[in-house]
C-alpha cells in the first residue's frame, strides 16, 4: 500500500509539473553587438531589446579618428522567422532572422546578412 501511495504521488507530481503551460520567453531580450574593423575605421552597432517590445539601435563609427554616433528607438514584433521594427512616423521594416543564445543573424542567406553576438 505504501509503495502504491508513493507511486501515485510521484505520477501526480509529474503530471502537475508537465501540464503547466510554459510561457514562451522572448529570445531577443538583451543587447546584441556587431563590430567591424578596417585599417581606418571601427564601427560598433548595438541593438538592445526590452521586454516591453521596444528596441534601441545604437551605432558608433570612427573613421580616420573622427567619431559619429547615432541612436534610434523602435517598437518590434516577431514570428518564428521574421522580425518587424517600426520607428515612429516611418514605415515598418521586416527582415528574416536566425537566433540562438549566442548569435542573432538578420537576413540570413543573403549577401547582406548581419551577425550580432549577445553581450548582455
Amino acid at each position: 500500500m505504501k509503495t502504491l501511495l508513493t507511486f501515485l504521488t510521484t505520477i501526480t507530481l509529474v503530471f502537475l509539473l508537465t501540464s503547466c503551460e510554459k510561457k514562451d520567453e522572448n529570445p531577443f531580450i538583451g543587447s546584441w553587438e556587431n563590430r567591424t574593423t578596417t585599417d581606418i575605421s571601427l564601427v560598433v552597432v548595438t541593438w538592445t531589446f526590452r521586454s516591453d517590445m521596444t528596441v534601441t539601435f545604437h551605432g558608433v563609427a570612427t573613421v580616420n579618428g573622427q567619431t559619429n554616433e547615432s541612436s534610434t528607438e523602435y517598437t518590434y514584433s516577431y514570428t518564428e522567422t521574421e522580425m518587424t521594427m517600426k520607428e515612429e512616423g516611418k514605415p515598418e521594416e521586416t527582415t528574416s532572422y536566425i537566433i540562438n543564445s549566442e548569435f542573432l543573424i538578420f537576413s540570413p542567406g543573403t549577401e547582406f546578412a548581419w551577425t550580432f553576438t549577445r553581450v548582455k
